[in-house]
């Protein structure tokens, strides 16, 4: 057994469980600073409209990417699994397949994103005021759609290939390009100017993606390249592709989940307040993408693990893993709400740009939602965890349910309970708003439990 497969088998403490996931997890976490670096200097820059404006065009971006998030984690749990099986040969033409279908689709959304770009902003009823800064962002961005796409579906695999380290760096030097022509572009040489702010964040971040998503393709395609995995002949195999998809369908819709929610809320703080209620639910969407980007990091790096010791049927592994998983999952939830709660203040100020009303009103907010991060993180485990066993239709259940189902539904219900619980006023209304997610999130917990307890023999994990 060669050493890459042992620190696949090995038997993980809590420490080197938490040290083996860790570079995934600050890898995808920096792959979603992008538009969080992106607000905090157009807001600081560009001013409000503008800064409201990123925010309206950002879930957009962040659902196409994450179809490459979709393909990453759904395939590498595939991969992951015959790999564990012995068979390399056809691990490597899976991964090779399913990455080319990766690039010709985003290369389609490009092209399909262009020309239907303002219809769908109209449709989101975004104002006149901020359409001028969503179409100049958006038209920057649009051709990078496939490299998005590429960062995540690469760091997957590179957590497969047990090159998780060489993903971080991989995404450091995407995100240190970021900053700096955020830095230079949008600090310096926007001089106040909100369209030339807008203008030069969607250059930075598109500089940094190139650096994110062409870098690891490069180096998956080099022969020099001694990992696991390497892009080559692809094997395909239709019926794999569409399992994979099925695989990492649940984890698309956990990552997209913030963005439809992002929709929802902007239209009803839109509707409620105007640019400035879109401009301060965007701080807290920006919080909200920080916890998914770790949750989802922690997710990416585990699953291998589980992947191969189920394909490799060391039940004991499987067992260990589960519970120190557990483990790391309660205390981050718990340790990142206190933290969140504690920060409040200085994160929405970070935002604001001296406006007193706007800080207020993102404070309230931040308040409320981050109590929702106390249930968020197991059930983007408990879906991980069903993807890595290759069973897409319970993992699937819980996104859709969560995202589509209980979010949905708490939006609507939670605002117009609140309005006659406490007082008929407008105010009970809006601070219903905030509240929905946290009993959303609640149910998904609830339901999660339901699916590990009903599994746990199946897969032998407890």
């Amino acid at each position: 057994m060669d050493e890459q497969t042992q620190a696949l088998t090995q038997n993980f403490t809590l420490g080197k469980l938490f040290r083996f996931v860790m570079p995934t997890v600050f890898a995808v976490l920096l792959a979603s600073l992008y538009t969080i670096v992106d607000g905090i200097f157009v807001s600081n820059h560009g001013g409000t409209t503008a800064f409201a404006a990123l925010n309206q065009v950002g879930p957009i971006f962040m659902i196409i990417a994450a179809v490459g998030f979709m393909f990453g984690t759904g395939a590498s749990a595939l991969v992951g699994k015959v790999l564990g099986e012995g068979d390399s040969e056809r691990a490597n033409g899976l991964f090779s397949f399913i990455g080319y279908v990766l690039i010709g689709i985003g290369i389609t959304c490009s092209v399909v994103m262009w020309f239907a770009l303002e219809p769908l902003l109209n449709l989101l009823g975004v104002t006149e005021t901020m359409m001028p800064f969503c179409l100049e962002y958006s038209h920057i961005m649009i051709p990078a759609l496939t490299l998005f796409m590429l960062q995540f579906y690469f760091q997957s695999f590179l957590a497969t290939a047990k090159r998780a380290g060489l993903g971080l760096l991989f995404t450091v030097l995407s995100g240190v390009t970021n900053v700096v022509g955020d830095t230079i572009l949008v600090g310096f040489l926007s001089k106040g100017d909100p369209i030339k702010a807008v203008r030069g964040a969607a250059i930075a971040t598109t500089a940094g993606l190139f650096i994110g998503g062409v870098v690891p393709l490069i180096y998956f395609l080099s022969k020099k390249n001694t990992s696991l995995l390497r892009l080559g002949k692809p094997k395909a195999e239709i019926k794999s592709l569409f399992k994979a998809c099925g695989n990492g369908a649940s984890e698309f819709f956990t990552n997209i989940s913030g963005s439809i929610i992002n929709v929802v809320y902007n239209g009803l703080f839109l509707y409620m307040i105007g640019d400035m209620g879109v401009a301060a639910y965007g701080t807290v969407g920006y919080v909200n993408a920080i916890f998914t980007a770790i949750a989802s990091g922690f997710v990416i790096g585990v699953t291998p693990l589980f992947s191969y010791n189920y394909g490799a049927g060391n039940t004991d592994n499987l067992k260990n893993l589960y519970k120190k998983s557990m483990k790391i999952v309660i205390i981050f939830s718990v340790a990142a709400t206190v933290i969140i709660e504690c920060l409040s203040h200085p994160l929405a100020g970070a935002f604001a740009h001296g406006d007193e009303m706007l800080k207020a009103i993102t404070i309230d907010g931040l308040s409320i939602f981050t109590l929702s991060f106390l249930f968020k993180g197991l059930p983007t485990f408990g879906s991980g965890l069903f993807t890595a066993f290759n069973n897409g239709k319970v993992s699937a259940i819980i996104s859709i349910v969560r995202t589509l189902v209980f979010n949905l539904a708490t939006i609507v219900a939670v605002p117009v309970i609140f309005f006659h619980a406490f007082g008929s006023s407008y105010e009970a209304a809006f601070y219903g708003v905030w509240y929905s997610v946290v009993f959303s999130e609640l149910l998904a917990v609830l339901m999660t439990l339901a699916f590990l307890k009903k599994y746990k023999k199946v897969y032998q994990y407890a």
